[in-house]
């Protein structure tokens, strides 16, 4: 069985996580002095053999406490869907008018990984260039193909969302597999409770996704999921559907070492840690099945 640990690095990236989410929240400097040490405690006992996103979630939830807002990030995922249902649209004739639609809609869900969408004072213009510029890029690593023929086969699908904004994205990717599909029935699996900016119930309703898909709680409260702790209709759905595609990062690292047949990740590899996991450069753009892990 493979397996997927922190090491340094991810201890590093969450001091970095947690310094963001106290300056935001946080005024007073010394505050933010205390609450962070309380931080340096808690790593210091975090034993060998946790999963990335358990850190960045255990740290997460220790400095919520303290914080009253229940999502901070609130308006700046409210941003990001806004801003990219505006690009969906620009983007759309392009991707429906091109050679093979499906794989043009999933670099453009992948893609939408890579840009901020919540950034203040940019205008569409802007940033739908440097989408544009990122979706332009190949897949660094992919399985396309087999992806494509499972596709053809199933007649459900489970698809585990990963950020707001980008699951503008994923919506039309979605919708995009049903043309190449018809029949397919989807499920769309967001996050238990507000982290940082993943999309949740509230982003899903936003955007429409309920129009085309069922939407569920996975059930956590972390910046991904992992089975042991997700809701039993997530199980249910992870187990029993005919394919799953996963997601981001986050959800990359919860489910890694699941093995189950026609389970596939499409994420961005943002840190060193998973570009070397998934031998691909930083930023690499990747669609792959489990199996060829």
């Amino acid at each position: 069985m493979r397996y997927l640990r922190a090491d340094e690095r991810c201890l590093i990236c969450s001091l970095r996580q947690a310094e963001n989410l106290l300056k935001k929240t946080i005024t007073s400097p010394e505050k933010r002095w205390v609450i962070f040490r309380e931080v340096f405690r808690i790593m210091s006992e975090m034993k060998w053999g946790m999963k990335p996103l358990e850190v960045n979630g255990e740290v997460h939830r220790f400095i919520m406490e303290y914080i009253k807002e229940r999502d901070p990030f609130k308006e700046e995922k409210r941003r990001s869907n806004d801003m990219a249902m505006k690009l969906v649209e620009m983007f759309r004739p392009e991707i429906l008018n091109s050679p093979d639609p499906v794989y043009s809609a999933a670099k453009l869900a992948v893609s939408g990984n890579l840009i901020d969408l919540g950034i203040p004072g940019w205008s569409v213009d802007e940033v739908f260039e440097k989408l544009h510029e990122a979706y332009e890029r190949p897949f660094d690593r992919e399985d396309f193909e087999e992806f494509r023929n499972v596709l053809m086969n199933a007649s459900t699908l489970f698809y585990v969302a990963d950020n707001a904004g980008e699951i503008v994205f994923d919506k039309f990717f979605i919708e995009v597999l049903k043309m190449e599909n018809p029949s397919l029935e989807v499920v769309v699996a967001v996050r238990g409770k507000p982290i940082i900016n993943d999309a949740t119930i509230e982003d899903a309703k936003y955007i429409g996704l309920e129009e085309i898909a069922t939407v569920i709680s996975s059930g956590v409260d972390e910046p991904g999921v992992m089975l042991d702790k997700a809701s039993e209709e997530f199980r249910k759905a992870f187990f029993e559907f005919d394919v799953v595609i996963s997601k981001g990062q986050g959800n990359f690292e919860g489910l890694y070492e699941e093995g189950k047949k026609n389970l596939f990740f499409l994420l961005t590899a943002k840190c060193d840690f998973v570009a070397e996991v998934l031998n691909v450069p930083l930023g690499g753009k990747v669609f792959i099945s489990s199996s060829s892990l």
